[in-house]
C-alpha cells in the first residue's frame, strides 16, 4: 500500500506555487497516494481534478477542516505557503486531526515584519516537522528569522519544461508587428514584488537604442492600473502591450527574443526555469532564487533590484548582439535540464517524507538515497 500525502493550499491564487504542486503530485503519484485540498476557485483545484487527484475544498470552518483531514487519513501533510502566513489552519488543523508528518514548502523568503505575524509563525513552526524552502538563499532567511536549522531542507524548484510552438510569425501578427520587431516577455502577477515599475522606467532607454523593441506583459494584479498610468506618462503606450491572463504562455515565450524578470524577491520563480528550458536568454535581478537560476553573463544577466539605468542596460547590451543572445539560450536550457527538473525535484521531496516517517528506503520514490534532498 502507498503512503498517502495531503497536498494543501489556502492560497487564491497559487499561481508558480500550484505548479509546483501539480508538478510534483505529477511525478510522484505512482509511488503515493495523494490528495489535494485547496479552494474551490483557486484555479488549481479543478485542473488537479482533471488531472485525476482526488481533490477537497477547503471547509469554511476550521473543525470541518479537522474532520476532513482526519477522514483523508494521510500519513503526511505537506502544506504550500507562498508567504509566511498563509496555510497555518491547515497545519493546526492536520495537527490536531493526529496527522503523523505535518511539513511546510515556503515558496518565498522569510518577509514577514510585523511582530505579532512574526510569533504566529514561529508558534506554528513548533508544531511542524520540517520546512523545505525552494532556495538555499530562502533558507539562510529562514534560519535567520529563528527556525531551528535541524527543522530546515533546501528542494530547489523544478520543472517540466512547456511544450511552446515556435511560430514568431503567428505571435507577431496577433500583436499586429512586422517581422523586424524584437520582443520583450515579463511573466507575473502585477505586484509590488515583482518590480515592474523599475522595467518600465527602463524601457525608454531601451528605445532610444532599439526602437523597434516591444515589450509583452503578461498577469494581472492589483498594480495593473498604476502601471498603465505609468506607461501614459512614460509616453510609451505604442511598445507595451498588457496582455492580461494568458493561457498561452510557452507560445510566447518560443516567439519571444529575451525574457525579464525585475522582481523585488522571489523564492525561486518558475517562470524564469520555464524561460530558461525554451533556450531564452533572462534579464533578472539578483534576489533570492534568480540569482541560484540564472548565472551572470553565462545563462543571462543580473543587475540589483529597483535600478532602471542597469536594467536597461542590461537590455540592450542583449539586443545588441545575437550571438549573445543564442549563446546564453544553449546554456540556460542545459542548466534547467541539469538541476531544474520536476523529476528531481520529487526524488529530494520523496526523501525528506521518507527520512521524516523513518520508513525503509523501499518506500521512498524509487531508488532516490533518502539524503539526497540538501540538508542543514
Amino acid at each position: 500500500m502507498n503512503p498517502r500525502i495531503c497536498l494543501y493550499t489556502d492560497s487564491y491564487e497559487p499561481s508558480g506555487m500550484g505548479e509546483h504542486m501539480v508538478a510534483l503530485a505529477t511525478e510522484l503519484r505512482s509511488h503515493y497516494d495523494i490528495a489535494f485540498i485547496c479552494h474551490a476557485d483557486s484555479g488549481i483545484c479543478q485542473r488537479v481534478r482533471d488531472i485525476g487527484f482526488p481533490t477537497h475544498a477547503i471547509a469554511s470552518d476550521y473543525w470541518e477542516l479537522r474532520n476532513l483531514i482526519a477522514m483523508l487519513r494521510p500519513d503526511v501533510f505537506h502544506c504550500h505557503a507562498g508567504v509566511g502566513w498563509e496555510g497555518h489552519s491547515g497545519v493546526w488543523a492536520a495537527r490536531d486531526a493526529g496527522i503523523e508528518v505535518v511539513l511546510r514548502t515556503e515558496h518565498l523568503p522569510y518577509v514577514i515584519t510585523e511582530r505579532w505575524q512574526h510569533d504566529e509563525y514561529m508558534r506554528m513552526q513548533d508544531t511542524i516537522d520540517a520546512i523545505i524552502c525552494v532556495s538555499e538563499e530562502s533558507r539562510r532567511g529562514f534560519e535567520r528569522a529563528g527556525i531551528s536549522p535541524a527543522k530546515l531542507y533546501v528542494v530547489r524548484n523544478g520543472i517540466k519544461p512547456p511544450q511552446g510552438i515556435a511560430n514568431r510569425n503567428a505571435v507577431l501578427a496577433d500583436l499586429g508587428l512586422f517581422s523586424d520587431a524584437r520582443m520583450v516577455l515579463t511573466v507575473g502577477r502585477m505586484t509590488h514584488q515583482k518590480g515592474y515599475p523599475y522595467l518600465l522606467d527602463a524601457v525608454p532607454s531601451v528605445l532610444a537604442q532599439h526602437p523597434r523593441t516591444f515589450f509583452l506583459v503578461a498577469g494581472v494584479g492589483h498594480e495593473e492600473e498604476n502601471l498603465k498610468a505609468q506607461v501614459e506618462r512614460l509616453g510609451i503606450t505604442a511598445n507595451v502591450f498588457f496582455l492580461g491572463r494568458r493561457g498561452d504562455v510557452p507560445r510566447l515565450m518560443a516567439a519571444c527574443d529575451l525574457f525579464v524578470l525585475p522582481s523585488l524577491f522571489e523564492g525561486l520563480p518558475l517562470v524564469v526555469l520555464e524561460a530558461m528550458s525554451m533556450g531564452k536568454p533572462v534579464i533578472g535581478t539578483r534576489v533570492c532564487g534568480t540569482s541560484e537560476a540564472v548565472i551572470d553573463r553565462v545563462t543571462g544577466a543580473l543587475v540589483e533590484p529597483k535600478n532602471a539605468l542597469a536594467l536597461a542596460d542590461a537590455i540592450i547590451a542583449a539586443l545588441d548582439d545575437a550571438e549573445l543572445r543564442a549563446r546564453w539560450g544553449v546554456a540556460g536550457k542545459k542548466r534547467v535540464a541539469n538541476y531544474f527538473m520536476a523529476e528531481r525535484m520529487a526524488h529530494e521531496t520523496s526523501a525528506v517524507y521518507s527520512k521524516l516517517l523513518k520508513r525503509d528506503q523501499d518506500h521512498s520514490f524509487g531508488s532516490v538515497p533518502r539524503e539526497t534532498a540538501t540538508r542543514v
